[in-house]
């Protein structure tokens, strides 16, 4: 990624956001606070930025202000050793050092990444087409059980379907909002689950002061921080918990999780936008 040129998109963002803001500020004389919800003319100017990359919005804004603390949390690490490789591989496999991907005699594969993350991968996705015949929930149910996985403190957050893939993500929840970081997605085509990846929190401790955010129709124009997104429809906004996984994720075993807003796109792309100003 081109950092000069992203942080060049970002500061751009911020400027008109913080141009459309003044305006408004300057418009609303019978208000002694102002709500940018009851700007239509900031709205509109958000409407219409995003716009300009084609971008548009078929979900219902959010006009929900929130008062959140910010999260400590610690990460499962997760200790490769012969116990694991029967508990997914169902075979017993002698792990190596500096080793972090396995394979039993069927073909399925165990990966451990940046210490935190593991995937599952039985075969390789049919191209065919998914009919009504599946039957998801019950598909997740015996896979759990016999990789005796515990998924208890997961709930199902988010569903995509693609013509030949659904994707079905389960996360863990603090207060009523996601952690995203903490999931569980289950991939499945035609035939049932081929892919299984998973990360886990495994202790959360709120930080004792809490954080006033922005609304999401502020933090909407940080999209353009991203340059990669262009010519998509945003189905759905909603408020969660999320720690940005970087190039020195490896090394993250704690790490403040921020309340931030995730904006889904109808191709199934996620970005979260800082809910903090």
């Amino acid at each position: 990624m081109d950092w000069n040129k992203a942080n060049t998109i970002l500061i751009t963002a911020f400027i008109i956001l913080n141009i459309f803001l003044f305006a408004s500020i300057i418009d609303t004389t019978t208000s002694t606070e102002y709500n940018p919800n009851n700007d239509e003319n900031f709205k509109n100017n958000v409407i219409s930025l995003l716009e300009e990359k084609n971008i548009k919005i078929n979900t219902k804004i959010p006009e929900d202000s929130f008062v959140l603390p910010i999260l400590e949390t610690e990460y499962e690490i997760i200790e490769i050793n012969s116990r694991l490789m029967e508990q997914f591989l169902h075979e017993r496999i002698e792990p190596m050092e500096d080793v972090y991907s396995y394979s039993n005699s069927k073909g399925e594969t165990l990966e451990i990444i940046d210490g935190k993350k593991l995937r599952l991968t039985l075969r390789k996705k049919s191209m065919e087409e998914i009919t009504g015949q599946l039957n998801i929930q019950e598909e997740i149910n015996n896979f759990t059980e016999e990789k005796n996985i515990d998924i208890k403190g997961y709930n199902l957050h988010y569903t995509h379907t693609f013509e030949n893939e659904i994707i079905h993500i389960y996360t863990e929840n603090h207060n009523g909002f996601s952690m995203d970081n903490s999931y569980m997605y289950f991939f499945l085509d035609n035939e049932g689950i081929y892919k299984f990846e998973m990360q886990r929190i495994s202790s959360v401790k709120e930080i004792p002061e809490k954080v006033r955010l922005i609304s999401a129709i502020e933090a909407l124009p940080r999209i353009l921080t991203y340059p990669e997104i262009a010519d998509k429809e945003i189905v759905n906004i909603q408020m969660t918990y999320y720690s940005v996984e970087d190039e020195n994720w490896k090394n993250i075993e704690r790490i403040n999780s921020d309340p931030m807003w995730k904006v889904i796109f109808s191709d199934g792309t996620q970005k979260h936008l800082p809910g903090i100003d």
